[in-house]
């Protein structure tokens, strides 16, 4: 509830009035007021009383999170940031089974569906609308396909940055094999005119064309298609659609000498005798890379032609249902979100969830070795695609279609609507088995 208080302006109001009904002087009609008899806003978000919140933070290294600690507690003087850092064995799962309540926490975009299980999200539109938050700042799509991830369009979780891809390439090996460089925007076709032109051996030396790092064209679901039937929590990818998706996919291992073998990352940064690599935000490996003699650049993210977006990937923040205090846990994601601190990660090369020119202008600062490469434009030309309904038992489902993009990458003659089939039956089964727990 709401205090009120009489003020300087107040007392100052009651005066004025007075001396109106005693015949004082008054100026009508002259609503001008000076700076210093202005009222002064109340901020919504400021902190007044001591509190200690538990977060729980799932991604990035000790020193990032850290520092977010350090950034929480000097915008809040009055907020002390007990920081709980999730390790292979200090488990979501586990905290939870210790009884150790958490009050806000951060998740990787993986965790998603695990968070959605356990019951940790609440509904933060009540606190957005209280605290004012300006949903216009987010970037296209992205409160759109928050509101997918609950069949009441509420927010259960607040993304707090973007994980756009982009195709890298290995420039000396162009120049070596006399192919132009590839090009913002395009298709997934023109990838695969390229590695039938890079894959080859040379002196003993296989040289790849191309490879994606692990699930990363799953989870950006370019072609928009649902895992699951939200009515009949059965899979859906046992389709025509699907088919495509996959023959596509997987067009790229039925080159000669591009087979899907080995650490795609290891081929492409260390050994860099793979041409062009695609996957998850890459500029901590870049960095060893260049310096071991890696002369790069990259181009957009490929996509499908009817098709030319990715589901969002984005790792996010959550308010559990029992968090001891929700409003303040709200006015430091509100603060997690602001220009000040979105401008911060951008300097480090993550894609700001903001479009505030003010903020994308800085990306990349901190990151010298992107300077004069296409790195910045390729990362924001990635745009969000309509979102498809996302229900818990999405994450059983990318799994089994995961390890379906990988047998019939690897398996010769694999017919793809055996391996779809499969899929889905074991997506099922597996479905079945998390709704008896």
């Amino acid at each position: 509830m709401t205090k009120f208080r009489t003020t300087p302006i107040a007392i100052l109001s009651a005066l004025a009035l007075l001396a109106t009904a005693c015949g004082g002087k008054t100026a009508t009609n002259d609503t001008t007021q000076t700076e210093a008899t202005k009222p002064v806003a109340a901020d919504v978000n400021e902190v007044k009383d001591p509190v200690t919140l538990n977060f729980f933070y799932n991604g990035f290294s000790e020193s990032l999170t850290n520092e977010v600690k350090r950034m929480i507690e000097a915008k809040f003087p009055k907020v002390t940031i007990n920081m709980i850092l999730y390790t292979a064995q200090n488990t979501t799962n586990d905290v939870i089974a210790a009884g150790t309540p958490i009050d806000l926490a951060a998740f990787t975009a993986g965790q998603l569906f695990n968070v959605m299980d356990l019951r940790l999200t609440s509904d933060l539109t009540g606190l957005m609308e209280k605290y004012k938050f300006d949903t216009s700042r987010l970037a296209d799509g992205v409160l759109e396909t928050v509101k997918g991830y609950s069949d009441k369009g509420e927010i259960p979780v607040m993304p707090y940055e973007l994980n756009n891809s982009v195709l890298l390439y290995n420039k000396t090996l162009f120049d070596k094999f006399g192919v132009p460089y590839p090009k913002d925007g395009m298709t997934w076709d023109d990838v695969y005119e390229l590695t039938k032109r890079l894959s080859r051996v040379e002196n003993g030396v296989e040289y790849r064309g191309f490879s994606y790092t692990g699930a990363n064209p799953v989870y950006k679901d370019q072609l928009g298609l649902p895992f699951v039937d939200p009515q009949t929590n059965k899979a859906t990818i046992n389709t025509d659609s699907w088919k495509r998706w996959l023959q596509v996919m997987t067009s790229f291992y039925t080159v000669d000498n591009n087979k899907l073998a080995g650490v795609a990352d290891n081929l492409f940064f260390k050994d860099q005798v793979m041409a062009m690599r695609t996957g998850p935000n890459p500029l901590d490996l870049l960095s060893t890379a260049i310096k071991s003699g890696l002369d790069w650049n990259a181009v957009s993210m490929p996509v499908f032609k009817e098709s030319p977006g990715s589901q969002m990937n984005a790792p996010f923040y959550i308010i559990p249902p029992n968090s001891r205090d929700k409003d303040t846990a709200f006015k430091v994601i509100n603060y997690l979100m602001s220009d000040e601190v979105q401008s911060w990660g951008a300097k480090q090369g993550r894609v700001p969830i903001v479009k505030s020119k003010a903020v994308v202008e800085h990306f990349g600062e901190d990151v010298p070795f992107i300077k004069g490469t296409n790195y910045a434009k390729a990362v924001f030309d990635e745009k969000i695609a309509k979102p498809i309904r996302v229900t818990k038992y999405d994450g059983i489902v990318r799994t089994q279609m995961t390890s379906a993009l990988a047998k019939v990458a690897t398996t010769p003659g694999l017919d793809l609507n055996t391996a779809l089939r499969e899929a889905e039956d074991a997506a099922n089964k597996a479905i079945q088995e998390a709704q008896k727990q």
